[in-house]
């Protein structure tokens, strides 16, 4: 959890509130009946004090998630503070809170409305009789995404759910249609400043008679804030003295809380308010470290007993104590710190981002005191992280807090640009890490400087520019690198092997990689640095692959992360290389239901998609696989950040249909490989197309009856056999080569050109690119070869072939495409069903944990996985499920 419990916590109703009768009946039917209820009116109207006491007095079954908003918040953070003060009413959700949040912050309208509706789905499930959502103080709030998001929310709300919002000025929502359909209600200034008889009971309870009443709600107009204040002022003045008590009453008010109320104070106390006045929740330990009161302790006792104009706030994880200073009250005490000392408001504002957990708060914290310099390096340490956990626009949300003048600043460029990688951005990433480089160097910092350039190559890599990446690397790699860079350049150094077809030197480079980042604690450098689709299948990868895929899901523990479903991915591409079909297909399903609960990022997508095309061709679904492929290549090459991009995502599929499709298929997909190799230029075509393309464009020419053709276009392919060695394609063009040859009654020139094959078996450790040979690698495990082929190399083609007969007689799968959709209903695992009969006894999500030492992460997925196996929506129908089916 990224912010403080005391943002979703309420204030507790004092004793000192007056009963506002009329108001507050309006406000519970309003509370029960409608989807949005706005409380809008200028500081000082009692709108959180009035919406706080109504919600204290619902039943006990009701729920209560209440957020207080705070300047700088933006989406991803009250979406956070939401989803948590939800967490006591254990909603049943089918993704992740922390996946719906970086969903949500990823800036995608479209991923917006999905986990708008995934929200939706988990409250209307959600076993109470009618809930209440409470944003207080949503003027804070400047970030336009909330309010977009907000529009969702209300528009589909539940008839058993409410959203309460209390602002000072009116929020940029959807109101107008809310009021046509008679689903808002309003409580504006008229309807929240006090009637005179109000004022009056109000003054009673301070031992004031009708006539002080009455001229103080003259000089207020009934505003609360100021009767309150006026009413302490009056008390303070000498007992006696009405004539005198009037006149403090007629000072400004913005005075009368500077002067009246502190001068009231004893000097110490006062200056702890002042002091204390910089932080919006009071806690007795922080407060102590930023004023540097060892008495803090003592102090809420005083402030407390003196009714200060603050809130208590408490709730079942609240720390033993906090208070809110209500914000007249911390405004004005502000107001005087600055003009009387500003230079002490700095040094209490920076103290204050020292005691700061959170590190967007602790920016904030930084750039108020104006120390723009440490706030840009904590944001250049800290934003990368926040990226990869909570979404792109947070981390850009943070950095327009900066100065204008700050805002070209070199470590901001660089937070940009993996801001917009993330976002798949490709050209503003370049020209940021570009602009990142070039503002470090300026500076003279040179290892930043060297960290902007390692990530500027993976821009280059995306956009094709091959020469300029290699050329830049030769320089990194002659340069002192600390081990993050040199983590970024080994990344970088495996994706040019590829692109550059040296597909034997990325195994060593992965491996290099891997032994650095098991060295650093950095979330954000495994996700730059998660497997590409091309790795599997490389020469000597697998064993690399099963690593790097072991240390992914043991980062990932039982967070919900799509780093576990890449883990799970990686691991199924190398079970299905070593000829584990079954077990490969099984992670797949495994990894698929993760991405259902943790989110799917594209990279998982893209990854489902591909395996499940490579496994349609494995199991000789031809139509699937074909599908799949042209389905991938669709998806993502109107998206794709380049030429290069597109023609690599052409290149898959043709490869994937040239494994089991027809010649029409075939043939329409090297078409599209033709257009996207025409469309990337002369220089990027000769670098390395041809020798990608000559396998396919020879199962082209077998498919159409050009065999001598085919076996001519085999052989040159094989000339070039590590360019073309991408996801097997080696192996495979090898068994198809010596299926024609043998074919024609050349047995021991097949012979010979299956030999490199099975010397690859020990390092690869299964039959790889053979699986999807199809019916060539049939010939040839059927093939009486005499001495031509010693007898352990036909047993081990007969094996081959076994596995995939095998697989091909199994009963058919679940569609190849099916990349998002949920796994087919299964048994319940014991686990789950121990999980289900707590859920039946009544326990919750934390009961359930400590009883069954589990996480609760964990035990949120399993409760996701219980009502998905079971076909229902609440953990009251799963409970009714369990009684009726198992107890």
């Amino acid at each position: 959890m990224s912010f403080p419990r005391t943002k979703i916590q309420a204030p507790r109703p004092t004793a000192a509130f007056v009963d506002r009768g009329v108001v507050q009946a309006r406000l519970a039917e309003a509370l029960a009946t409608k989807r949005l209820v706005l409380l809008c009116a200028p500081a000082g109207f009692g709108k959180t004090t009035l919406l706080a006491h109504e919600l204290a007095r619902l039943p006990a079954q009701h729920a209560v998630a209440w957020v207080s908003a705070d300047a700088g918040d933006d989406l991803s953070r009250l979406l956070e503070c939401m989803l948590a003060a939800l967490e006591p009413y254990d909603p049943p959700w089918r993704t992740a809170p922390e996946a719906l949040v970086a969903a949500a912050g990823r800036g995608s309208q479209e991923e917006q409305r999905a986990a708008a509706a995934e929200l939706l789905n988990a409250l209307d499930a959600c076993d109470v009789p009618r809930g209440i959502v409470a944003f207080d103080d949503v003027h804070r709030v400047d970030d336009p995404a909330f309010f977009r998001f907000l529009d969702l929310l209300i528009e589909r709300m539940s008839p058993r759910w409410t959203v309460a919002l209390t602002a000072r000025t009116e929020p940029p929502l959807a109101l107008a249609r809310l009021r046509a359909i008679d689903a808002l209600a309003e409580f504006r200034q008229l309807e929240l400043q006090f009637a005179r008889d109000e004022a009056r009971r109000l003054a009673a309870a301070a031992g004031l008679d009708e006539k002080i009443a009455d001229a103080l709600f003259d000089r207020t107009l009934g505003w609360p804030a100021g009767l309150r204040i006026a009413i302490g002022a009056v008390l303070g003045a000498r007992a006696g003295d009405t004539e005198r008590a009037l006149r403090a009453s007629q000072r400004p008010l913005f005075d009368l809380l500077v002067t009246e109320v502190l001068q009231q104070l004893p000097p110490a106390l006062a200056d702890f308010l002042l002091a204390s006045s910089v932080l919006p929740v009071l806690e007795p330990a922080r407060c102590a470290a930023v004023t540097g009161d060892a008495q803090a302790a003592l102090r809420f006792d005083e402030i407390e007993r003196l009714g200060l104009f603050v809130d208590v706030l408490e709730g079942p994880d609240a720390p033993a104590r906090s208070l809110r200073l209500h914000d007249l009250f911390r405004e004005a005490l502000l107001a005087r710190l600055q003009q009387s000392d500003p230079q002490r408001l700095a040094a209490l504002q920076r103290r204050a981002a020292d005691t700061e957990p959170d590190p967007v708060r602790r920016i904030g914290w930084l750039l108020q005191a104006g120390d723009v310099s440490a706030a840009e390096q904590l944001a250049f340490d800290q934003l990368p992280s926040l990226i990869v956990t909570a979404g792109p626009t947070a981390a850009l949300h943070v950095i327009a807090q900066f100065p204008p003048a700050a805002k070209e600043s070199p470590a901001l460029a660089y937070i940009r640009a993996l801001a917009n990688w993330a976002r798949w951005d490709f050209h503003a990433m370049l020209a940021q890490f570009e602009r990142a480089a070039a503002g470090f160097a300026a500076r003279g910092d040179a290892q930043r400087g060297r960290l902007a350039r390692a990530q500027r190559v993976m821009g280059l890599i995306a956009y094709g520019r091959i020469e300029e990446a290699a050329e830049e690397l030769a320089r990194l790699r002659a340069e002192p690198l600390p081990i993050e860079t040199r983590i970024l350049v080994l990344n970088a150094e495996f994706w040019l092997a590829i692109d550059e077809c040296r597909h034997s030197a990325v195994a060593p480079l992965v491996s290099g990689m891997l032994d650095l980042l098991q060295r650093v604690d950095r979330i954000d450098l495994w996700y730059q640095t998660t497997p590409p689709l091309r790795m599997p299948g490389l020469p000597g990868i697998t064993p690399v692959l099963e690593r790097h895929a072991e240390l992914m899901l043991r980062v990932a523990g039982d967070a919900p992360t799509p780093l576990r479903a890449l883990g799970l991915l990686s691991q199924a591409w190398c079970t299905l290389w070593r000829g584990r079909i079954a077990e490969a297909q099984s992670l797949m399903e495994r990894a698929r239901e993760d991405a259902a609960w943790s989110g799917q990022s594209g990279a998982v997508r893209a990854h489902l998609l591909a395996l499940a095309a490579v496994m349609a061709a494995v199991r000789g679904d031809a139509r699937a696989a074909v599908e799949a492929a042209t389905a991938r290549y669709h998806t993502y090459s109107s998206s794709a950040p380049s030429g290069w991009h597109r023609y690599l995502l052409a290149i898959f599929s043709a490869r994937v249909i040239a494994a089991c499709g027809g010649a029409g298929d075939l043939h329409e997909a090297l078409a599209r490989v033709d257009t996207e190799r025409a469309l990337l230029g002369a220089g990027a075509a000769a670098r390395g197309a041809p020798p990608r393309e000559l396998p396919l464009r020879a199962q082209l020419a077998w498919l159409e009856g050009r065999a001598d053709e085919a076996i001519e276009r085999w052989r040159e392919a094989l000339a070039n056999e590590e360019a073309i060695d991408m996801m097997g394609q080696a192996v495979e063009t090898r068994l198809r080569l010596a299926a024609a040859l043998l074919a024609r009654g050349h047995a021991r020139e097949a012979a010979q050109c299956l030999a490199p094959v099975f010397a690859r078996v020990g390092p690869d450790g299964g039959p790889g690119g053979a699986l999807l040979a199809g019916e060539p690698l049939r010939r040839l495990a059927a093939a009486r070869w005499g001495d031509a082929l010693p007898e352990p190399q036909q047993a081990q083609l007969r094996a081959w072939w076994a596995l995939v007969a095998a697989e091909r007689a199994a009963p058919a799968s679940a569609p190849a495409d099916r990349a998002a959709a949920p796994a087919a209903a299964q048994p319940l695992t014991a686990r789950e069903l121990e999980v289900l009969a707590r859920i039946a006894a009544g326990d919750n999500n934390k009961l359930i944990a400590r009883a069954l030492d589990l996480s609760l992460h964990t035990v949120k997925r399993h409760v996701a996985n219980i009502l998905g196996k079971l076909g229902v929506d609440s953990r009251g129908q799963a409970a009714a499920w369990y009684r009726a089916h198992v107890r």
